[in-house]
C-alpha cells in the first residue's frame, strides 16, 4: 500500500479514538503515531510537503499554532527551526527588544494562511516542550523560517545546528550589515543569552 495512503488511513482512526477518548488527542499522540510511519519513509519522501495546515494563532514570533487539514485535523503547536526570535512569551523572562515587533512580523506573514509543513530530515521531530519542528513554507512559496532571519525580525539559532545552518547563518549576515529590522538599533545587552555567550563579537564591525 502507498505510504501516503496508509498514514492518511492511521489518522482517520486516530481521529476516530481521540474523538471516543480512546486516544487523548491534546498529548499529541496521533500525530507521533504519523512521525513513527513516516520514519519507515526513505529520507526523499520525509518532508511532509502533501501536509497542509492553517495558521490559527501566533503564540510569539517563532512559534506558531496551526490547524492540520489532514485527518483528524488536530490543533499543533508548531517551532520554527533555525530561528530564534526575541522573547515575549516566556513565563521566566521579560519582553525583549524587539519582541513585539518580531511576533507582528510573523502574523503578518502566516496568519489565516493555509501553508505546508516540511520537518528536517535528520535530527528530533519534537522540541523540548512537546512542540512539533517545522520549515513552513508560505503561499507565495518564500520559507518563513528564512524570512524571518532575512528582514532581522530573528536570529539563526545556532545552538541547534540544522540543515540549513550556513545559509541561516549568510542570511543574518546581510541582515546585521544592512541594518534591517533589529540590527539597525540593538544592543549587545539586548541579545538573547545563548547568543551573547555563543558568538560575543556578533555586533562587532
Amino acid at each position: 500500500m502507498d505510504r501516503k495512503l496508509l498514514t492518511r488511513i492511521l489518522l482517520v482512526i486516530l481521529g476516530v479514538l481521540a474523538t471516543v477518548g480512546i486516544v487523548p488527542a491534546w498529548l499529541g499522540l496521533a500525530s507521533n503515531v504519523v512521525l513513527d510511519e513516516l520514519d519507515k519513509v526513505p529520507v526523499s519522501e520525509k518532508t511532509f510537503d502533501y501536509y497542509s495546515a492553517e495558521v490559527v494563532r501566533v503564540i510569539d514570533g517563532d512559534t506558531i499554532e496551526v490547524k492540520m487539514l489532514e485527518p483528524p485535523e488536530a490543533l499543533e503547536v508548531l517551532r520554527l527551526i533555525g530561528v530564534d526570535t526575541p522573547e515575549t512569551v516566556h513565563p521566566r523572562m521579560p519582553v525583549q527588544f524587539f519582541g513585539p515587533e518580531a511576533t507582528e512580523f510573523t502574523k503578518s506573514q502566516c496568519i489565516g494562511n493555509v501553508v505546508r509543513l516540511h520537518l528536517q530530515k535528520k535530527g528530533p521531530r519534537r522540541g523540548s516542550y512537546g512542540r512539533l519542528l517545522v520549515y513552513v513554507l508560505l503561499p507565495g512559496g518564500s520559507i518563513l523560517n528564512e524570512e524571518i532571519i532575512k528582514t532581522g525580525h530573528g536570529y539563526s539559532y545556532t545552538k541547534y545546528p540544522h540543515e540549513f545552518t550556513d545559509k541561516y547563518n549568510a542570511l543574518e549576515v546581510e541582515a546585521r550589515v544592512l541594518k534591517r529590522g533589529l540590527w539597525a538599533t540593538v544592543k549587545f545587552e539586548d541579545l538573547p543569552p545563548w547568543l551573547r555567550e555563543s558568538r560575543p563579537g556578533v555586533l562587532d564591525k
